[in-house]
């Protein structure tokens, strides 16, 4: 199905769905909307399905709706390794590490292991992503924590994975800042030896100045 079809077609139906009154048919419309962003490229269509999607997540008739989350979350796991890398860092990320906090509080147990679980299985997903420093310290790592936290309670051999993954996350971490440390010092390094040379040359051609200067006046003395 080409793009075009998409925009002017599907979108629209799946937009117009949202807004009926049944929430089955609203929730449905989720793994649409998450194939819609995983195959098309169009920016002004993938801003109105993503605009979408955060009102599922942002809207407050939406809080409480245990299933549409979970539709949610299982769609971010399948399309985000896929989609464009932008879309995946300024909102899978951000709104899985909202999802992962607010699971911690849920009073229900059999809710609150449904969300971990599918929170796992979207993260397992997503570790096989780049992401960058600045991402994995303020939502991929504190997502993995919040996880952590439910499963240490409900599923313990999802809790020892977990650590292994967090552990993982905080040594690239660590290394992309001793890498970044050690090429600012290699930088430093080479501009203070720039420096030196470019000192040494400047004396040298002042000695040789002078040397000549000395060699005219010798000269001029014979």
């Amino acid at each position: 199905m080409s793009e075009a079809l998409v925009d002017r077609r599907v979108a629209p139906a799946l937009i117009t769905l949202c807004s009926g009154p049944e929430f089955s048919v609203r929730i449905s419309t989720i793994p649409a909307f998450g194939t819609i962003m995983e195959t098309v490229t169009q920016k002004e269509l993938l801003e109105r399905v993503k605009m979408q999607l955060a009102s599922f997540l942002e809207d407050p008739q939406y809080q409480d709706q245990h299933s549409l989350h979970m539709e949610i979350i299982r769609t971010f796991g399948r399309v985000g390794p896929n989609a464009e890398p932008r879309f995946r860092d300024d909102f899978v990320l951000p709104h899985l590490h909202k999802l992962a906090l607010g699971n911690n509080t849920q009073a229900s147990d059999s809710k609150r292991i449904d969300i971990a679980t599918q929170l796992f299985e979207a993260y397992s997903a997503l570790s096989c992503c780049f992401i960058s420093e600045e991402l994995m310290v303020n939502h991929f790592l504190p997502g993995l924590r919040c996880l952590r936290t439910d499963m240490e309670q409900l599923s313990p051999e999802h809790e020892v994975i977990l650590s292994s993954m967090i552990k993982e996350g905080e040594i690239k971490v660590e290394n992309r800042g001793m890498g970044q440390a050690e090429g600012s010092v290699s930088i430093a390094a080479s501009l203070v030896g720039e420096d030196a040379k470019t000192k040494f040359l400047s004396k040298m051609g002042q000695l040789t100045t002078s040397g000549a200067m000395l060699a005219n006046v010798f000269q001029r003395k014979k």
